[in-house]
């Protein structure tokens, strides 16, 4: 399917926080102009348990337009599966939302992945991050930039049968 005329808004797991700079965006799109994409939405998605939270604080957003992708387990698989998810649904625009402090390295993967496309558009959001949450931060950089990306990596991920929901 082709959505040249859309924008798919990505979620990157690991922060609930994240979500409000989600839907902010999407509120800004005119109706069915944009999609949102929750990633890593398995059993330890902080908003797998909080449907009612989507439905009431963000009663805004059409059900429909949430696709979910349930594999990912690293930044580095979020890309190789909206790349996968993205050979199937052409969309103009991609807008990654991630915590400040995992922006860098989030463009690095990205870029890496798709070969430097222009599509992607990426936004930080500031919130109180830990030393905790710092200091991972830049082991996984160390890693990523010694090409030791899949040492976080679930064995035989299959990009190929990826599940997401059907969007309008």
């Amino acid at each position: 399917m082709s959505y040249e005329n859309k924008t798919l808004i990505v979620y990157l797991d690991g922060d609930y926080r994240r979500f409000k700079a989600v839907a902010d965006l999407y509120q800004k799109f005119d109706y069915g102009k944009a999609h949102i994409l929750i990633t890593s939405f398995n059993d330890d998605n902080e908003l797998r348990g909080t449907k009612d939270l989507l439905n009431s604080s963000y009663d805004y957003i059409d059900e429909r337009h949430i696709l979910t992708e349930y594999f990912s387990t690293t930044t580095y698989n979020n890309a190789v599966e909206i790349q996968q998810i993205l050979k199937r649904l052409n969309y103009a625009h991609i807008i990654i939302v991630t915590s400040q402090y995992h922006k860098f390295r989030t463009k690095l993967i990205f870029n890496n992945v798709f070969n430097g496309s222009r599509k992607f558009k990426f936004i930080g959001v500031n919130h109180h991050t830990t030393l905790l949450e710092h200091s991972s931060e830049a082991v996984k950089l160390g890693l990523y930039l010694m090409k030791n990306y899949k040492f976080f990596t679930k064995d035989k991920l299959l990009y190929s049968k990826s599940r997401y929901r059907r969007v309008s």
